[in-house]
């Protein structure tokens, strides 16, 4: 891990997302969108969360959840590392999705970063660098 940030350019790439978590009740189907800005290399770099429900509890937490992890790979800490530590974290709203390849999610938490892998592979890295 590095002590200093690496800086994003004014100008970026990214990748935007939709994911719909059709969770039990309470939550019943939740929708959210998220950003991966990423390097000019490709590595993601900067994630952005938003949920469907503005103002929410879980709104104020994905807001705060995806600086720390924007500031953890500006850091140097590797995708592969965030994924280890995210996925399969469970807490509502989980349930069923309309993605073929994440069928379930524990939690948003789990949904985002086994996306992530899924998108950038463990190297954290797109085919192409972009």
């Amino acid at each position: 891990m590095s002590d200093k940030r690496e800086r994003l350019p004014n100008t970026r790439r990214g990748v935007t997302h939709k994911a719909v978590i059709l969770a039990g009740e309470p939550a019943g189907r939740v929708k959210f969108f998220f950003t991966v800005g990423c390097y000019a290399d490709g590595r993601p770099a900067e994630l952005f969360l938003h949920m469907d429900e503005s103002g929410s509890t879980l709104d104020g937490f994905a807001d705060a959840w995806s600086i720390a992890i924007s500031l953890c790979l500006q850091s140097g800490i590797p995708l592969k590392k965030i994924v280890e530590k995210f996925s399969w974290q469970e807490f509502e709203p989980k349930g069923r999705t309309e993605n073929a390849e994440i069928r379930v999610a524990r939690s948003v938490v789990d949904y985002v970063v086994r996306w992530m892998e899924l998108r950038f592979g463990a190297e954290g890295k797109t085919e192409g660098g972009g």
